[in-house]
């Protein structure tokens, strides 16, 4: 085993090597919280980035020494008329004289109108095409617009960083990258944007976009569901709280510093997301009815509903039942 893991490591040596002496050019469409996050790896790698974005982030872009291109959602009369501001806009952003890796890192809502709205037909006119990627938390969505919309040369690559600004500040190690190769004509640079992420040590997981939709419908589709509900509740700490209750604060307060568009988009976007919801609603009644049968058949002491009704039911009136 330590023989392996030795050989392990020296692979991935040799190709954080290679990775530094053929850095990839990579252009990123939408600059906002996570593609800044993916461009600032990419940049400590020693890769070149670019980044076509909707808002002005030219600060942002200068600061990290990234080119930036404005436009991404404009008309071409906006972007004729401001050119020198946008640097030429997304036709001037597809055509840059060298480009291997476009990644698409716009909200799940958002996917399909910006994809659709670009001129990708351009991609289709480099000599070796470009690797097209999306990082979006829902995986048959985007791969049926990709396919759809890439040009015939140009490969798609479909993944999930399971991980963003927040947990993954620091080390990337053994954070979970999900990723299907949709269509892979030219493996080298394939594997080479994906070395990006191996060597910064994630678990690298090859999975369909059905089975991962499958998947994150009853992981992360039900985390942000739990969560929302906990924030229904409107919980808040306590004098006395236990361990699990501050857990269930974590959660909640995770959930929150998302946008309810993220969650949307989880719901509308992943097919198995409506039988988690179903689960979720047929598993409140149940529970509600184990109580009710248990009630029913109790013959012991009288529970508080019985002593205190005028309380309950004041309970029952701020609860708005």
């Amino acid at each position: 085993e330590a023989q392996m893991r030795a050989a392990l490591e020296e692979i991935s040596k040799e190709k954080a090597a290679l990775l530094k002496a053929r850095p990839l050019s990579i252009g990123v469409i939408g600059f906002g919280k996570f593609g800044q996050f993916l461009a600032r790896r990419f940049l400590s790698q020693g890769h070149q980035v670019s980044c076509l974005s909707r808002s002005d982030r030219r600060p942002e872009a200068k600061e990290m020494g990234v080119e930036h291109f404005g436009g991404l959602g404009a008309s071409e009369q906006e972007v004729a008329s401001k050119s020198a501001e946008y640097n030429g806009g997304p036709s001037a952003f597809l055509t840059q004289a060298r480009l291997d890796v476009v990644i698409v890192a716009v909200s799940i809502l958002s996917f399909e109108e910006t994809v659709v709205g670009l001129p990708m037909e351009l991609l289709g006119q480099r000599e070796d095409g470009c690797l097209l990627v999306d990082v979006l938390s829902v995986k048959m969505h985007p791969k049926a617009v990709l396919q759809q919309m890439a040009p015939p040369n140009c490969d798609v690559l479909c993944t999930h960083p399971m991980f963003g600004p927040e947990s993954g500040r620091g080390s990337w190690s053994k954070l979970p990258f999900v990723f299907e190769k949709v269509r892979d004509t030219n493996c080298e640079r394939t594997e080479r944007f994906l070395s990006v992420f191996e060597t910064e040590g994630c678990t690298m997981v090859e999975m369909d976009a059905t089975r991962h939709d499958e998947n994150a419908a009853n992981s992360q589709f039900a985390t942000h569901l739990v969560g929302r509900l906990l924030e229904q509740l409107q919980l808040t700490a306590t004098p006395i709280d236990t361990v699990g209750f501050r857990t269930m604060l974590a959660l909640k307060d995770t959930v929150a510093d998302d946008s309810f568009d993220l969650f949307y988009g989880l719901y509308k976007y992943n097919p198995n997301s409506v039988d988690t919801l179903l689960m979720l609603r047929k598993a409140m009644v149940d529970l509600e009815w184990r109580l009710k049968e248990m009630d029913a058949v109790d013959t012991g002491t009288q529970g508080w509903k019985m002593r205190y009704p005028i309380e309950s039911m004041a309970n029952r009136t701020r609860m708005g039942l």
